[in-house]
């Protein structure tokens, strides 16, 4: 069992990485048993209709979230069986990175951001992490003159990995057609010139 906290703990503190981790976690039966510890109540917690174990197994170790997700969870279940450790920020300080980089307008999927946002150059200062991140938020997500002011979650469509480009968004107030105020969105794919909508409603 020693060996199966140890692995909690080096996630935890980061001195192993998330992909090492998750190998554990599919293959360290050990692992498994101490996550599936059915003597711990998890009750009025996130993982009162699971387990830690398999929590962790749903998570996508590629996304940010995911990791952050990872990285809580074991915090948790550490803490809950009274064993100490020492928590590396490194996910949560790359979540909010992502956070305070991305513009209101933009809400695109964790995968997305992790393949063409973030920096592959870890070593870079957060400032300059930051510059690099807007200027690729900047480069993917264009328009013609000014971004799309939603009126719910933002839906900026991706085609092939590619934002489709922003040409503007029409009013609908008082129509025949709809029972609702709302706006349209235009998008257009650079590639094949192809318009494609978005509708949004109050």
């Amino acid at each position: 069992m020693a060996d199966g906290i140890q692995i909690l703990k080096d996630f935890v503190g980061n001195t192993i990485s998330e992909k090492d981790f998750e190998q554990q976690l599919y293959t360290n039966p050990d692992l498994e048993k101490i996550l599936s510890d059915p003597s711990i109540i998890w009750q009025g917690t996130y993982l009162q209709d699971t387990n830690p174990f398999l929590y962790l197994a749903e998570q996508d170790y590629k996304s940010s979230v995911g990791k952050l997700n990872a990285h809580g969870t074991v915090k948790l279940f550490l803490s809950k069986i009274g064993v100490e450790f020492t928590s590396s920020t490194q996910y949560s300080d790359e979540y909010n990175l992502i956070l305070s980089t991305s513009p209101k307008y933009i809400d695109a999927e964790p995968d997305f951001i992790e393949k063409y946002i973030l920096p592959e150059d870890k070593t870079l200062s957060k400032t300059d992490q930051k510059l690099y991140m807007k200027q690729r938020y900047a480069e993917l997500f264009k328009y013609q003159t000014k971004p799309p002011q939603w009126i719910q979650n933002p839906n900026w469509p991706i085609k092939n990995n590619k934002p489709l480009f922003f040409l503007g968004q029409i009013a609908i107030k008082n129509g025949y057609i709809f029972h609702d105020n709302g706006g349209v969105y235009l998008f257009a794919d650079p590639e094949t010139g192809a318009i494609e909508t978005v509708t949004q409603f109050y």
